[in-house]
């Protein structure tokens, strides 16, 4: 399972905790991975979780904290910074789609609900009560390494959900479906990939159907695509101690000067990559 890039370092005292699963071979096209946290706030505490998004929808349904939503949501891209907010003990199963998925199950369009959100019924998923459930009675989980995280059984209730998302699509991924599952990938994997007229061509697209296609099925620009892999890099790489040199990391991030890695990074997260370096705290536990 590859490193989720997507998470910042969290801001706040309190333990969350991850486990992430593969989606069944046959729904790959579909479903990217699956994430099951665990949250344990102090009393009083305020802890933020941040996320630079991928350019996909989730699923989400949570229990316990301030605000559960055991029938679930259906949550659009985020084009700025993700934030949720928890506080005191709670649970939650969410699934992070590929691309492909989001205007497939979608009943508005993409442009709608990015940076929005629909309740699960509205895509025909009824199930969230019985996960919610499941995830109540769930025992404790330790905290877990990415390198470990794909070494434990899977939850019955992945299967409750793979059997509804192959009877509410049981045609898979279209052909446009795989074609922007596939410019997404090779944005997410290629760091020297800088330019929309470079991705166009590698595609045999002109620059205006590529963007038709990135903005219909995501809501998106392609431009956006590649600027979030670039902030999603540079914040990894300052979460793993990049810095200080942050000229040298805006160069290897492929811009021209660290005053143009610094607006948009700041642009973005709300601060700049050195306020960033500066705060306290490990590597990010969340999807």
């Amino acid at each position: 399972m590859p490193t989720s890039r997507g998470p910042l370092r969290p801001i706040g005292p309190g333990e969350v905790h991850l486990k992430r699963f593969d989606p069944a071979p046959a729904l790959a096209g579909l479903v990217r991975h699956y994430w099951i946290s665990q949250w344990d706030i102090p009393e009083g505490a305020d802890h933020e979780q941040r996320i630079l998004a991928y350019p996909a929808c989730n699923l989400v349904v949570e229990t316990g904290g301030t605000t559960p939503d055991p029938h679930g949501r259906l949550y659009g891209p985020v084009t700025g910074l993700s934030r949720k907010r928890l506080a005191g003990q709670g649970s939650g199963f969410g699934v992070l789609f590929q691309p492909a998925a989001g205007a497939l199950l979608s009943d508005v369009p993409m442009l709608e609900l990015a940076d929005s959100s629909r309740p699960a019924a509205a895509i025909g998923f009824t199930a969230g009560p019985a996960i919610a459930g499941a995830l109540e009675t769930s025992p404790a989980a330790p905290p877990i390494t990415e390198e470990d995280s794909d070494s434990e059984a899977p939850p019955s209730y992945l299967g409750v959900f793979e059997h509804w998302l192959a009877s509410r699509l049981p045609d898979g991924v279209d052909d446009d479906g795989l074609l922007i599952n596939r410019i997404a990938d090779e944005v997410e994997n290629d760091g020297g990939l800088l330019q929309v007229r470079v991705l166009a061509s590698r595609f045999g697209l002109g620059e205006r159907a590529l963007q038709r296609l990135v903005h219909e099925r995501l809501g998106l620009t392609p431009k956006w695509l590649i600027q979030r892999r670039r902030l999603q890099e540079a914040a990894h790489l300052l979460s793993q101690g990049a810095g200080p040199d942050l000229a040298r990391l805006a160069y290897a991030l492929g811009y021209a000067d660290q005053a143009h890695f610094s607006r948009d990074f700041s642009a973005v997260t709300g601060m700049n990559p050195t306020q960033y370096l500066r705060q306290p705290g490990t590597a990010p536990t969340t999807r």
